[in-house]
């Protein structure tokens, strides 16, 4: 054999799988292939040449998987044993391309999404990062992973192991269709809309995609399979400044009997934690936080949410 073409062969063997031979790659439109697995940078992250790094470690993780939907699965769940990427409040930025993730191992929401956008799209299936711009009832914004199979996006999030997270589907069930300030947008090369979450001011534009009615569709199901009480108000809980260790809180009778019970979100937890817990719409309740002899009277309110913040 001529030491050239040795030499070329050993060079193919040597590299990552091909995505076109993944066995789900082999139906995927060549527009989604050129807008969602081909490209290498996600959102406004630095762009880095990640795939060498990535693609063994995506690889290894779905090489068992006979469908797009197990390999999505796999790398969602997969990928934070596999990297030690986790999420933090400690993270140096919150958009971290694959690289910088990968060195701190410390990422913002952004950053897990990007990370798992990139794995997906190493082993051919179309993804790309899907954000709201702002909560109604919960402090700052969200991000999160959309992966496409079965002829349809799918909502799938970094160390997540099933698609529509339910706190995320409760939350955005939460959100005024009428502010455009809650839009859901899909991060994509063909948009029309602009991305403009908080953190993303004054940087470069994104072209997006406006979702907001999958998304609330998605949310509506989601609150009909999880039996949402009408006679319930739910009852949002935190603390002005959190404690370090978790604390029980509490939603009582009049003759303090238990009707609801969680623990308040400590100073690690990300600042959309919130204790939640049912208020029922008649009656006296009363709050009681870890083993306090005091109480704080209660009254839900006609909305669907209502918000809490103490001061302990």
């Amino acid at each position: 054999m001529a030491p050239l073409l040795s030499s070329m062969l050993l060079l193919l063997c040597a590299l990552p799988l091909a995505a076109a031979e993944f066995p789900w790659s082999q139906g995927v439109p060549a527009a989604l292939v050129q807008e969602a697995v081909q490209p290498d940078r996600v959102a406004q992250e630095e762009a880095c040449d990640w795939r060498p790094v990535l693609t063994p470690i995506a690889e290894a993780l779905v090489k068992d998987c006979g469908s797009a939907r197990e390999a999505v699965l796999a790398l969602a769940g997969g990928l934070p044993e596999a990297t030690g990427v986790h999420y933090s409040i400690e993270r140096s930025k919150p958009a971290m391309n694959v690289l910088e993730a990968l060195a701190e191992r410390k990422v913002s929401c952004t950053g897990q999404s990007i990370l798992l956008v990139c794995a997906l799209r190493s082993v051919g299936i179309p993804a790309r990062m899907v954000g709201v711009l702002t909560w109604n009832h919960i402090r700052g914004n969200h991000s999160w992973a959309e992966a496409w199979f079965e002829g349809a996006w799918h909502m799938i999030e970094y160390a997540e192991h099933d698609f529509n997270t339910p706190w995320v589907m409760e939350n955005i069930g939460m959100l005024d269709p009428q502010s455009p300030q809650q839009r859901i947008q899909a991060l994509t090369p063909v948009g029309t809309e602009v991305f403009l979450p908080a953190y993303a001011m004054d940087e470069r534009c994104l072209p997006a995609e406006d979702v907001s009615a999958r998304y609330a569709e998605l949310a509506r199901d989601w609150y009909a399979r999880a039996g949402a009480v009408a006679d319930q108000q739910r009852l949002m809980v935190d603390c002005e400044t959190r404690p370090s260790e978790p604390l029980p809180v509490r939603v009582e009778t009049e003759d303090e009997q238990l009707v609801s019970q969680d623990f308040l979100p400590t100073e690690q937890d990300d600042v959309r934690r919130f204790a939640r817990l049912a208020l029922p719409r008649s009656g006296r309740f009363f709050l009681r936080v870890g083993a306090s002899a005091e109480r704080l009277p209660l009254k839900a309110s006609p909305a669907p949410v209502q918000i809490l913040r103490l001061s302990l």
